[in-house]
């Protein structure tokens, strides 16, 4: 057993090649399914949920470029490309669809393993960036609500800030909730509030206004 241990989804219309490289690369320690289309490839990755797909970019029923875009829109398996081909448009398009690698076949297990283990690298980054991307975009969200609300108290109350947010923390605090989510309340009363204002002031249909 090597010191590579990882999940991987190997696809190509060649099975020897599928085989032979698939053995190899369980001889270095990566655990590897094996598929021989593109059907092969949506399927296992659904699956097996790998950390690293490895597709063929020209197959019969669905090309590798055609599986990446099913990929990117309907899990997060990353994938790198294996491939005859090295036109400088294919390798352009492989680029766009968000693919991580491109081996040139014929390939072997040695040359495959950096680009493997690069890939594996990469993905675990994109996964951290889009993790802390979320997070933040939550803290930001609500921290928006929470500084509406305080500036709704400020007003209504002719409290300082500091005044507002313990004000409403103390509330918070009071009926064991969330601040961002007494905060939420706030702006929504706020808004049926004014809605009921404007209906009140609009021309009632049927009525005359001479």
């Amino acid at each position: 057993m090597g010191a590579h241990s990882a999940r991987l989804v190997l696809v190509d219309d060649d099975r020897l090649i599928v085989a032979t490289l698939a053995s190899g690369l369980r001889n270095v320690g990566y655990e590897v399914s094996e598929g021989a289309s593109g059907k092969d490839a949506l399927r296992l990755c659904a699956e097996v949920r790998p950390d690293l797909a490895i597709l063929d970019i020209r197959m019969p029923d669905l090309s590798g470029i055609e599986i990446a875009r099913r990929l990117r829109a309907e899990t997060s398996t990353p994938f790198i490309f294996l491939s005859a081909y090295n036109d400088t448009e294919t390798v352009e398009q492989a680029i766009e669809e968000g693919a991580l690698g491109y081996l040139v076949k014929p390939v072997y297990v040695s040359q495959m393993v950096p680009a493997i283990e690069a890939a594996l690298v990469r993905a675990a980054e994109i996964k951290t960036l889009k993790e802390t991307e979320a997070h933040l975009n939550i803290a930001l969200a609500s921290g928006r609500e929470t500084s509406i609300a305080i500036g709704m108290l400020m007003e209504r109350f002719r409290l300082t800030a500091d005044e507002a947010f313990e004000t409403l923390r103390g509330f918070a605090r009071g009926e064991r909730r969330k601040v961002k989510d007494v905060a939420a309340d706030i702006i929504s009363a706020a808004d049926i509030i004014n809605s009921v204002g404007q209906s009140r002031s609009q021309p009632k249909r049927g009525v005359s206004q001479d």
